[in-house]
């Protein structure tokens, strides 16, 4: 069950949960409570691992930088993410867990 969820303002808002400190940086996939599930090999110190993370997504999505927008859980796991509406696809296209 992907929670992936339209907005007004042209863009897709979906929620992720991430795991900092990884060894590696690596895109699970979808869980069963609708979040993406995301390892990035930064550590969650001054903002590394949310900058390593939208780096991670841009290049898995195909997307830049700043098309990739932290809405909400900066400093949490568990963060509401928002993409341009147009790359939607890309995310449908990535497997469930």
């Amino acid at each position: 069950m992907r929670d992936i969820k339209s907005r007004k303002d042209g863009r897709v808002g979906f929620r992720v949960r991430i795991r900092p400190s990884a060894p590696r940086s690596e895109l699970l996939g979808w869980n069963t409570a609708g979040e993406l599930r995301v390892h990035v090999a930064a550590p969650p110190v001054e903002g590394a691992a949310n900058k390593k993370l939208i780096a991670f997504l841009a290049k898995q999505l195909k997307l830049s930088k700043s098309d990739i927008r932290i809405e909400a859980g900066e400093s949490s796991r568990v963060k509401t993410l928002s993409i341009p509406d147009s790359a939607r696809g890309a995310l449908d296209m990535l497997p469930d867990i």
